[in-house]
């Protein structure tokens, strides 16, 4: 063991403390001896401690114990040896000796500790999960080398089949020479059975309309088989066809026509009739078609976008028309169109798909989008809380000064037996349920809801109440079961008594029911419902359902009835019912819209004003959105704005004729829908910048290069993943007018990339692009197979081929190292506070100074008693006696002076006391220390009279005892 100081110029301190600590005993002087030196000791060692510890002072020696980390490659590429690794270190471990210290990784592209480093050493098998789709020996073994502990000598075993193909670790191989660490390799033999797959598929990088062009399909085998292939544009299948392949490359042409412009992908599926492995079985690519703008017409019954593919046809414009339920349902499809317009769409019959996607195809992909009015849109028509009024630049509830006042709303769901059936596993039951539930999503916080349920008794499901405990009212709602027959009277009657007791201005009930009840006996009931100004509409369901009954309840309690055959209709009856209820959304009278701000849509269209429509339904416009016409109670008619990258507009009217039929024969119709769209179409695409995404292992990189070189613009890309999640990053500049960025990329299929540049809040350009993953290298039929040469060569480590090998040899010496800077700071602040007690506290060190020296002169007494003649030891005794006696006045005297040394110094540190005090005590410090010398001048005499007595006896009278002495002492 050895002192290794890191810092060792840090003890030229030692001359300044030294130097420091002469100056400090100084001002010491007329402290009590004892207590002063216990003073300078103290501080001496504090201030060497700190030295020392700032020198960075450890102590090294070298290491015994040897830890060896096993590292096992869990990929799937290894799959079929696994139960070989696993064996393998197991046989090793049963051979380590008791110096040696074990821990176990498994990795794929990620890593897993298996066992922890231990004495133990236990091992069965690998039970992490890692992702198994990669293999990343550099990350694998970046997390042995950082579990590697200081003090120990160091071993890492690495068992793999070599074929990494993320991360690169040569990159690791000067640490593991630098650390010392002994690398030994075990390779895993590869089972490679009869496999096909899928090397790329490619196509032009641009297209024209109408453009024929090759599809290139590359195979490779390792056996002759027969496969299909099919071929797909997006989800559309183009091609299939049954070949045979060869062992070795093969390659196959398909020709396609580009019939629409806009992104377009591909996709290749082969399916071998000899394979083993099917994730190698699949590849993409991506193009883009140039063409005019395009744009998708949707519409929900026929008729309602009639006026507007009028308008397109005589625009010469190019679009696609299709019902709501056949809308385009992921962003690659609606990324083929500059814009979108729904005519009078009900979010319901819109799929899952389109909704999600129109959010990111808006903003992150400038599209446009147009919705138009009627009784299935805007809030009637479920866009409240949908990424439909996400985008739109109206919200669905109406806000300011014609707020809806707060609501009380009283559901009323016939739970009989015949509301179990229904069609496709779901009842009619289940779907009121759901209607009831959307009813709430459609509620304000301070509105209030309750559930009423019956059969041939009457439920009361969740008590009215403030619609912002929506998770208990849904929990609530979830328990309703089927029952026996129908009685509406009774609920009807107990819905009335709850909500008549509310305070809101608004009261509406809903009432459901599939089946026949009584026909008489409602008048009474409907004439208080009447009193109370509370409304009631019916929905009946299914031709079973007492329609007469429930129309007659709806008109005379002033509500509207509803019938269905499709029970998937009711959830939308029941969120349009809750804002009919309102009786401010639907507004069925004429007038004239207003000019609410100019706007280069109605740029020479207004000189002779706009003609007068029939109806709109009720919104309210957002913060950053431009009214630009209104209506004569100032609800926005005609709104638009930017969101993201995309334009959108609402047109809370209608497009049919109903409410808009004198704009049909207006003679600048054409040219105000022809701006309304032209507007959305616009977006900031230009040749200005270009954009580049590549792969670089599993990253994506983006390049977007900015030809006119703007200066400091914000630069980001908005990425839409395969499984349709979107990420935005930033790009940051890596040259003059290049930005550059990267992302996760993983998964295989389409990225679809957005770059776009910003300057205080306005887009200036963007472009767009793509990135075609395949499946992960580790599919590959070929491998890297020099990598593992390459690795042990560069890191000085060894290939082994049994697990006798494992443990043979020693790694090279390593240096244990404990650093003592912890250990010597600590006991510094220890001595530090005990100076501190040392100075500060009134401790009685005359008396801890005194029974020191009586201890000291005893022992002495005590050993020149047993060497020294009788004659000598009474002298002595006599002198100790009278030494210590004196001695004892002394040291009172020397413990006063000290105390009157502490009074004073309390008095100067604390500012306290007149000067008078002060002077008084130092007088009598002077006195008292006058006396001390006074007493020792007394003392030298006597010793030297004691010594000629002592002189005297010895020559006249030989020996004499200690009372001889004594009275001739008296005598003199």
């Amino acid at each position: 063991m050895f002192i290794d100081l890191l810092h060792p110029y840090v003890l030229l301190l030692v001359l300044v403390i030294v130097v420091f600590m002469v100056f400090t005993s100084r001002k010491l002087s007329k402290m009590y001896k004892f207590r002063k030196n216990l003073i300078i000791i103290l501080k001496s060692a504090v201030f060497l401690l700190l030295i020392l510890a700032f020198a960075g002072l450890s102590l090294k020696w070298n290491a015994k114990t040897v830890t060896t980390i096993f590292l096992i490659d869990a990929s799937d590429s290894t799959s079929t040896s696994r139960g070989s690794a696993e064996n393998f270190v197991k046989d090793a471990l049963s051979k380590k000796t008791q110096k040696d210290n074990i821990g176990v990784i498994s990795f794929g592209d990620n890593s897993l500790v298996e066992n922890f480093i231990s004495k133990d050493g236990s091992f069965s098998k690998v039970e992490g999960k890692v992702n198994s789709s990669y293999t990343n020996i550099e990350n694998a073994l970046t997390t042995a080398v950082s579990m590697m502990p200081q003090n120990s000598k160091k071993r890492i075993v690495l068992i793999t089949d070599g074929e990494e193909n993320e991360g690169k670790a040569l990159k690791i191989a000067p640490s593991i020479l630098d650390q010392k660490i002994d690398l030994k390799v075990y390779k895993l033999e590869k089972t490679k059975g009869n496999e096909v797959q899928v090397d790329s598929i490619n196509v032009p990088e641009t297209l024209s309309l109408g453009q024929e062009f090759s599809v290139v399909v590359n195979i490779t085998s390792n056996v002759d088989t027969s496969t299909k292939i099919t071929l797909f544009s997006g989800s559309t299948k183009v091609a299939e066809q049954k070949v045979q392949v060869q062992k070795g490359s093969n390659r196959f042409v398909f020709k396609d026509t580009a019939e629409s412009g806009g992104f377009k992908s591909y996709r290749v599926l082969i399916e071998p009739d000899n394979d083993t492995e099917l994730k190698n079985n699949e590849a993409s690519t991506f193009t883009t078609v140039k063409d005019k703008p395009k744009v998708l017409l949707i519409e929900d019954k026929n008729g309602e976008a009639d006026e507007v593919e009028k308008m397109l046809k005589a625009s010469n414009m190019d679009y696609t028309k299709t019902m709501a339920s056949s809308a385009p349902s992921t962003i690659t499809e609606l990324s083929s169109y500059k814009s979108i317009i729904a005519c009078n769409v009900s979010a319901e019959n819109l799929n899952s798909g389109f909704l999600n996607s129109l959010d990111s195809y808006v903003k992150d992909f400038g599209g446009g989008f147009i919705a138009t009015g009627g009784e299935d849109s805007f809030a009637l028509g479920g866009y409240y809380k949908t990424n439909l009024e996400k985008v739109l630049p109206v919200n669905m509830e109406i806000k300011g000064k014609k707020e809806i006042p707060d609501m009380a709303m009283m559901l009323v769901i016939d739970k009989s037996g015949s509301m179990t059936e229904g069609s496709g596993g779901i009842t009619k039951l289940e779907i009121a349920k759901e209607g009831a539930v959307r009813s709430l999503d459609s509620l304000r916080p301070n509105d209030e809801l309750g559930v009423i349920t019956f059969d041939d008794t009457v439920y009361t499901v969740v008590k009215l109440q403030k619609a912002q405990n929506a998770d208990s009212i849904k929990n609530n709602i979830g328990t309703i079961r089927p029952g026996g027959g129908t009685s509406i009277i009774p609920a009807l009657g107990e819905a009335y008594n709850s909500i008549k007791q509310s305070n809101a201005k608004i009261k509406h009930i809903i009432l459901l029911t599939d089946g026949l009840s009584d026909k008489s006996g409602y008048d009474d009931l409907i004439k208080n419902i009447n009193k109370d100004n509370i409304t009631v509409s019916t929905v009946a369901v299914g031709s079973d359902s007492d329609q007469d009954l429930l129309k007659n309840i709806a008109k005379d309690a002033g509500g509207r009835f509803y019938f269905t055959n499709d029970i998937s209709n009711i959830p939308t009856i029941f969120s349009k019912e809750t804002f009919l209820a309102a009786k401010k959304y639907l507004n069925n009278r004429q007038f004239t819209p207003i000019i609410a701000s100019s706007h280069q849509i109605i740029s020479g269209l207004s000189e002779s004003g706009f003609p007068p429509l029939l109806g709109y339904i009720g919104s309210s416009a957002k913060d950053n959105a431009k009214v630009i016409l209104k209506s004569d109670e100032g609800d926005p008619i005609l709104t638009v704005w930017q969101y993201g990258l995309g334009k959108t507009a609402a047109w809370n009217s209608d497009i049919s004729g109903k409410w808009s039929r004198n704009y049909i024969d207006w003679s600048n119709d054409l040219s105000l829908w022809q701006n309304i769209i032209n507007y959305t179409v616009n977006n900031y695409e230009s040749d200005k910048v270009t954009m580049e995404v590549n792969t670089d292992g599993s990253k994506g990189t983006v390049t977007l290069t900015d030809k006119a070189n703007k200066g400091e613009v914000q630069t980001k890309a908005n990425i839409i993943t395969p499984d349709m999640e979107s990420k935005e990053i930033t790009l940051y500049p890596s040259a003059p007018g290049v930005y550059s960025g990267s992302f996760d990329a993983k998964t295989p299929g389409i990225y679809m990339v957005k770059g776009t540049q910003q300057k205080n809040g306005e887009t200036l350009d963007n472009a767009a692009s793509g990135l075609a993953i395949q499946y992960s290298p580790e599919y590959k039929i070929s491998s890297d197979s020099f990598l593992i040469d390459n690795l042990v060569k560069e890191s000085g480590g060894t290939i082994i081929k049994t697990a006798d090998e494992v443990f043979k040899g020693s790694p090279k010496d390593v240096s244990g190292k404990t650093d003592m800077t912890p250990y010597l700071l600590v006991l510094s602040l220890i001595l530090f506070m005990c100076e501190i007690a040392v100075r500060r506290l009134n401790i009685p060190y005359g008396k801890i100074a005194d029974f020191i020296g009586n201890v000291k002169d005893n022992t002495v007494l005590k050993l020149k008693e047993s060497n020294s003649s009788k004659t000598e030891n009474a002298n002595e005794n006599i002198t100790a006696i009278e030494s210590l006696n004196k001695r004892k006045k002394n040291k009172e005297v020397e413990l006063a002076i000290d105390n009157e040394m502490i009074s004073l110094d309390n008095l100067n540190n604390n500012g306290k006391g007149s000067e008078n005090r002060k002077n008084k005590k130092i007088k009598d410090i002077d006195t008292k220390e006058e006396k001390i010398k006074d007493e020792h001048s007394k003392n030298k005499d006597n010793k030297e009279i004691q010594e000629n007595e002592r002189k005297d006896s010895k020559s006249e009278t030989g020996v004499l005892d200690t009372s001889q002495l004594l009275r001739m002492r008296k005598k003199k």
